[in-house]
């Protein structure tokens, strides 16, 4: 393909992303557990237009608003040695993976070092990682509880990682939710520590609880 053309076909999976990230992620909370602990995870609008890789001169904002209505030009994207296309193609298919980790296997990642970055966390299911850390306002306090995704890397970090732990369970709600409504991943059927037990909604306290009793019930009997 031309130049132009490879612009129009990253453009249309740039729509096709922007639709995905607006359905699946934006306007929820993640919660992790891993090690005994857990983060509540975020994504925002602002930061989509860093996670596709392109080069542009369309703010955080605009660009994704163009993206969300599909009206994005060829001619406001552009690819640079930072910014080559081949890598934008693998972080534009991985946007779209992005809601499939959060119901499959994957690690939590802690003290993420890059070239130009240092994440507090990650999160990988080996073939990309997402970074993250909590947004800091002009005197370099933390604006929220949440850990924001900052960025995308087509790879899994294990190696730039000070230490990598199996995420335990992964839950989510609706940003106007009070409580965890929905379980999205569950790899190990151990008791939840008390402190997220108490952010889920009362259904799925519910369940955890008969969970756990009926190991008790099993342990018993053998």
């Amino acid at each position: 393909m031309s130049k132009a053309q490879d612009r129009q076909d990253v453009v249309r999976k740039i729509h096709n992303a922007a639709d995905q990230y607006r359905k699946h992620l934006v306007g929820k909370k993640f919660l992790y557990v891993f090690d005994g602990r857990y983060i509540e995870v975020i994504y925002k609008r602002e930061n989509f237009r860093h996670l596709t890789g392109v080069a542009t001169n369309l703010s955080a904002k605009n660009f994704y608003s163009k993206a969300a209505q599909r009206i994005l030009a060829a001619n406001q994207i552009s690819f640079t040695p930072v910014h080559p296309y081949s890598l934008c193609l693998k972080k534009l298919q991985h946007i779209g993976e992005i809601a499939n980790m959060a119901g499959s296997e994957s690690f939590m990642l802690e003290e993420i070092t890059t070239d130009t970055q240092t994440y507090k966390f990650g999160t990988t299911d080996l073939h990309f990682s997402l970074c993250m850390n909590k947004e800091k306002d002009e005197f370099g306090n933390d604006k929220g509880d949440c850990y924001v995704v900052q960025s995308l890397r087509d790879e899994d970090c294990f190696y730039k990682s000070k230490g990598v732990y199996e995420v335990t369970h992964i839950f989510s709600k609706r940003n106007d939710s009070k409580k965890y409504t929905d379980l999205l991943w569950r790899s190990s059927a151990e008791a939840l520590p008390i402190e997220v037990d108490r952010l889920l909604d009362a259904s799925l306290q519910q369940r955890f609880h008969q969970t756990e009793n009926e190991m008790i019930t099993t342990g018993d009997r053998e």
